[in-house]
């Protein structure tokens, strides 16, 4: 019975892990029924074979605790490995910066039923400040919980699942309840559904129009690599989690596709697209916010209970996407780290990477903590140029937060080819199945990267193509340097026992 009910926590924390409710909204809102042919095209070419790649390099390395280091130090090189763990660590850094300011968003809304974050001025301190210091606040929050232990990450994740399993029930008796109430209208939304308009109408071409939700679909998968990193603390690691993240793939593709479904069948997408307090910043509460609001018309309930019910919708949603941040951020921002210190001998940096009673890299995560506060703390101060070079270094990390799934997903043949994983170990026997995968999940990376940096081109915006060109190569650079520096030191330290002992 444990083992039921762990490998059952695991499917769950995983496929809320990936899954997103918001994406499921957006899709909807964007591009109607019409983004289905999108989610399964990402799915299969794309989010499938990642998964089987990630399952099978988990069943091999799921004891070790380094994940993408392990994963392709010996299929490619370890200065290889060291350089995509740098990458992929750098851009989750920068990324924890804006999801910390972010998180009060769902916070004010579950307290005080709307985003006050802008007009915050208690005691006559701006509301920069406030948003600095209460982010701040969260940033050092989740350090002191993380370092009490993975056990604190794993309660977060299980905690953040089982309040998107309960959204995810009160969104479907809500659109159930409508479809019920006015079987009449499923056939004209529908059809309102499938012959919405494209967001994206910048191209006379249909499928150029569309081509930035397939960019749009592959991220709405994003998330796998975190919980991949996080394998080594599971029981039975090596035969649970591969097990759990290939039956998640598909949870979480049917979550997608039955959603969209849904809410087509319910909804009038033309109707909500004309009102007009919804735009893509508040999307998620909005559409939510007008579930209600019908439910409350087709059942003609008073103004009051009309209200009750609309801020029962809107509160639960901020409460879910609060603890979905607070469990995202708990996990990335020990995950990638842990990665990183891994990759890297603990002799360069002892107490940097020494663990606590926890068996937590403490230092380091106090180390983290103070950084993404400082730079939280400086943008604060709302200076155009610091504000100006933020959003730089977040475009710079857009592309280099992609290629690591890339040379994961290029390195696995090589693996095969080295025979790092045994014919036998591998979940997919059929090489030729297996490169084909690779090459499917290069391929739409490849065309997701392509096109994101083709768009600010394309825009006349020179300063932002030009930051997603140099990102990766600032940030490769600078990993080659610090992994030169590490060999350099190595050597000297290798020569020093060396001279030791012929003393």
């Amino acid at each position: 019975m444990d083992k039921k009910k762990s490998s059952q926590n695991l499917i769950l924390i995983i496929t809320t892990t990936v899954y997103s409710f918001s994406s499921m909204i957006s899709a909807f809102f964007m591009l109607g029924s019409q983004s289905l042919i999108w989610f399964f095209i990402s799915a299969f070419f794309y989010f499938i074979p990642y998964a089987l790649i990630v399952a099978q390099y988990t069943k091999k390395y799921a004891h070790r605790s380094g994940a993408i280091y392990d994963w392709l130090k010996e299929s490619l090189s370890p200065k290889a490995a060291f350089t995509t763990v740098f990458l992929w660590y750098s851009s989750y850094f920068i990324w924890m910066i804006s999801l910390f300011m972010k998180l009060l968003i769902p916070i004010s809304i579950l307290l005080f039923g709307k985003d006050i974050t802008a007009s915050i001025n208690w005691l006559g301190i701006s509301p920069q400040i406030w948003l600095a210091l209460l982010s701040i606040l969260a940033v050092l929050f989740i350090t002191w919980m993380n370092k009490r232990g993975f056990q604190v990450i794993f309660r977060f994740l299980h905690i953040s699942g089982y309040a998107m399993v309960g959204l995810l029930i009160l969104s479907i008796i809500g659109n159930l309840l409508l479809i019920i109430r006015n079987p009449e209208q499923v056939a004209e939304n529908i059809s309102h559904s499938i012959s919405v308009s494209s967001f994206f109408q910048e191209s006379s071409s249909r499928l150029l129009s569309q081509l930035p939700f397939f960019i749009f679909s592959i991220t709405a998968f994003g998330g796998l690599d975190t919980i991949a990193s996080l394998a080594d603390k599971t029981k039975k690691s090596r035969t649970r989690f591969p097990r759990a993240v290939i039956i998640s793939s598909f949870v979480v593709l049917l979550l997608y596709v039955s959603g969209i479904i849904l809410w087509s069948c319910a909804n009038n997408i033309e109707g909500l697209r004309n009102t007009t307090s919804l735009h893509l910043g508040n999307l998620m509460y909005g559409v939510m916010e007008q579930l209600a609001k019908t439910l409350a018309a087709s059942f003609q309930l008073s103004a009051s209970h009309s209200y009750l019910l609309t801020q029962l919708f809107i509160r639960y949603t901020a409460l879910t996407m609060g603890l979905a941040y607070l469990s995202l951020l708990s996990s990335i921002s020990y995950g990638p780290l842990k990665s990183l210190l891994k990759s890297t001998p603990k002799i360069f940096w002892p107490k940097f990477s020494a663990l606590n009673k926890n068996q937590m890299p403490e230092n380091a995560l106090w180390i983290q903590a103070i950084l993404i506060s400082l730079f939280i703390g400086l943008l604060s101060f709302s200076n155009t140029f610091l504000a100006e070079l933020f959003n730089q270094l977040t475009y710079m990390t857009n592309v280099s937060r992609a290629i690591p799934y890339f040379i994961v997903a290029a390195s696995f043949p090589f693996s095969l080819r080295k025979k790092v994983i045994q014919k036998e170990s591998l979940i997919i026997k059929n090489n030729s199945l297996n490169y084909l995968f690779s090459i499917s999940v290069c391929l739409c990376i490849f065309v997701a990267i392509a096109f994101q940096i083709y768009e600010p081109l394309k825009l006349g915006n020179y300063l932002n193509f030009s930051t997603l060109l140099l990102g990766p190569v600032f940030f490769g650079v600078l990993s080659h340097f610090i992994y030169f520096h590490l060999e350099q030191k190595k050597a000297v330290l290798s020569l020093s026992e060396q001279n030791n002992e012929q003393r």
